[in-house]
């Protein structure tokens, strides 16, 4: 699979930027080991600690059931070696709707949402509408009541259960002047048909992948310079895809995470300097809050040599 690069030299503008993709498109599988690393992490974390890496209200559960039919159903016909791990670990079982039911009747201790999010690589997190007639943004926005997040940059299930759209990205400079609930638009007019996708970009030098800090760093960076950046920098980059759910009418939202060190995404003078000009037009407050003025300058004399 190539790396994704999705920044531009063009203006910054902070966008939705989306595109429809093919119901066979919707979740990304791959034979690699980032995916089997990705969905070891996952079983690990769980294990560890469920409560940090899983959330769900009560009213989320039909919602629940029917995203794990859908990524079971997805698994069965677009990735069967995929689907087979899932037998294999006892995550998935040749049940209808009803069977299931039953199962989590006889199972409280598991959800569907934790099995679903477990079969793939990507983070699942529904959204619940609300009020689309209202004329207050409180009555009317969609908020977050289920997820499964192991791989969070800077941001947790704590801070964000029951939080609209733009309560969750609250800290994101110049999220409600530029989208305002543009997202919640999107979500009240997405159809079962009509699956969308979009690529969020970001520099790290945090190597791991469960994270819930990172943001607003102000600690000096004394380990990277110009020599070693393309080795301890990272392009992170998120894959987010989002599907109306037909029989419950929520939106489950996908996260996919790549996260691959400078040196291997950037391979080539013109990708170089695309990302240089990506950088440079990062408004102050947005790099601030990526953490990305820590090492921007060593990482922008990095990748001048390329």
């Amino acid at each position: 699979m190539s790396t994704y690069l999705p920044f531009s030299d063009d203006e910054y503008k902070m966008s939705l930027d989306l595109n429809v993709i093919d119901e066979g498109d919707w979740l990304e599988v791959s034979d690699s080991i980032d995916q089997d690393r990705q969905l070891s992490e996952k079983e690990r974390l769980f294990a560890l600690s469920p409560n940090k890496v899983f959330r769900a209200e009560d009213r989320a559960f039909e919602a629940s059931l029917e995203t794990l039919l859908l990524v079971i159903s997805f698994l069965r016909i677009n990735h069967p070696s995929l689907y087979a791990r899932g037998r294999e670990l006892d995550l998935t079982l040749e049940l209808d709707t009803n069977g299931w039911k039953e199962y989590f009747l006889t199972h409280p201790d598991t959800h569907p949402l934790a099995i679903a999010s477990r079969l793939v690589t990507e983070d699942l997190l529904l959204m619940r509408p609300g009020n689309q007639k209202s004329q207050n943004y409180d009555d009317s926005a969609w908020r977050l009541t289920a997820g499964f997040l192991a791989f969070p940059a800077g941001w947790s299930l704590d801070e964000a259960m029951g939080e609209p759209t733009i309560g969750i990205h609250k800290r994101v400079p110049g999220y409600e002047e530029s989208l305002n609930n543009q997202v919640d638009k999107l979500f009240y007019s997405l159809k079962p048909e009509r699956i969308v996708e979009r690529l969020n970009w970001s520099l790290t030098r945090h190597e791991e992948l469960f994270r819930h800090h990172g943001k607003f760093e102000t600690a000096a960076v004394s380990d990277i310079n110009k020599r070693n950046a393309g080795q301890k920098i990272w392009l992170r980059v998120e894959r987010q895809t989002f599907r109306h759910l037909e029989r419950t009418g929520l939106v489950v939202f996908g996260i996919r995470t790549h996260m691959t060190r400078l040196e291997s995404a950037i391979t080539s003078s013109a990708d170089a300097k695309r990302l240089i000009a990506a950088i440079e037009q990062l408004p102050e407050a947005v790099a601030q809050y990526k953490s990305m003025g820590l090492f921007r300058e060593p990482c922008l004399a990095w990748l001048a040599a390329v």
